[in-house]
């Protein structure tokens, strides 16, 4: 209880000094993280993958937070993005998409790409970065002029808005690059109740305002994706939805 305390302390401490959010900050902050969790959970992560795909199986699967067991909706899902482009945004140093190497392409967008595949490249020989997926190192605000409405597959968003400088930005974005058809699987922290810290920022307390704001940019929302943090952590918000 203490160390956490202490802990929570000084990320407050930190984001009072650094005056706000700081996108910046918040990279350092999510890469120090990652180098913890690839150093824990890729071997034996990187090994599941690989008895996985040995057995022609999809990685993903109906049992997640965005299909809740739905077997016909999963199927749909996958029937549709298979033969198509795919994109996801935020990935952190695993991804959704990086493993499912049986969709046609696969697009990722995080500033920190470059940095996950060469920590796993030099720590442990090889990486779920591999050259089929199309990788770009840039903000999720910035708009790749070539995926403009060229992602007919999905786009997935997981725990990454309240980590970016601008979230609504990054929401209109994801618009722009989603064609007629597109999923968009969304999930994120929307209000830490104590107050977030230096990697992670608060949004909004209420959904209906994202819900709106989806619908304003195309989307119809098909169901709401599972919690996965208690309500007295976080509000979250999780969609799974479709573009118009």
């Amino acid at each position: 209880m203490i160390v956490r305390f202490l802990k929570r302390a000084v990320r407050t401490a930190w984001t009072i000094l650094v005056g706000g959010f700081s996108h910046r900050s918040a990279q350092q902050y999510e890469m120090l993280s990652a180098r913890g969790t690839m150093r824990r959970a890729f071997p034996e992560l990187y090994s599941a993958w690989e008895r996985e795909r040995a057995q022609g199986g999809l990685w993903q699967s109906a049992d997640n937070q965005f299909f809740l067991n739905d077997a016909a909706l999963w199927e749909r899902f996958v029937a549709h993005v298979k033969g198509r482009t795919n994109l996801e945004i935020g990935s952190g140093p695993f991804g959704y998409l990086a493993p499912c190497y049986w969709m046609k392409r696969r697009v990722v967008i995080d500033p920190l790409i470059d940095r996950y595949r060469a920590y796993q490249l030099e720590r442990f020989g090889k990486t779920f970065w591999t050259a089929d997926i199309e990788t770009h190192a840039v903000p999720a605000e910035q708009i790749i002029e070539q995926l403009r409405g060229a992602v007919d597959g999905c786009i997935v968003s997981r725990n990454a808005l309240d980590h970016m400088e601008d979230p609504l930005a990054a929401i209109e974005t994801i618009a722009e690059y989603a064609a007629s058809g597109c999923y968009l699987l969304l999930w994120t922290d929307i209000w830490h109740i104590d107050g977030g810290d230096v990697g992670h920022r608060n949004i909004t307390r209420s959904a209906s305002v994202l819900d709106k704001m989806l619908d304003g940019l195309g989307f119809d929302i098909i169901q709401n994706g599972a919690s996965i943090r208690g309500s007295d952590r976080c509000i979250e918000y999780g969609r799974l939805a479709r573009k118009r």
